[in-house]
């Protein structure tokens, strides 16, 4: 299973990684992504989620450093479409 502890240096992740990291099913996590709720990049076909604004989103420390606890948000409208 990964965790957070498992995401080293990696700037993303795919889909299905991102639903095994949040517990949730493949199919939820790629609806989620659709309607922008995860945040997602598109490379060609490919579709990515950054592990820095995933991260944010959750709450979780970055680097060490303790992320705001204000209302984090996915950064606008999601690339997946």
């Amino acid at each position: 299973m990964l965790t957070l502890a498992d995401l080293g240096d990696r700037a993303t992740l795919t889909v299905s990684e991102t639903a095994e990291l949040l517990g949730v099913s493949r199919d939820v996590a790629y609806e989620s992504a659709r309607r922008g709720e995860i945040p997602t990049l598109r490379l060609g076909r490919r579709v990515l989620v950054s592990v820095p604004r995933l991260l944010t989103l959750l709450g979780a420390p970055i680097d060490g450093a303790d992320v705001d606890e204000g209302s984090p948000t996915t950064g606008g409208e999601s690339d997946f479409l």
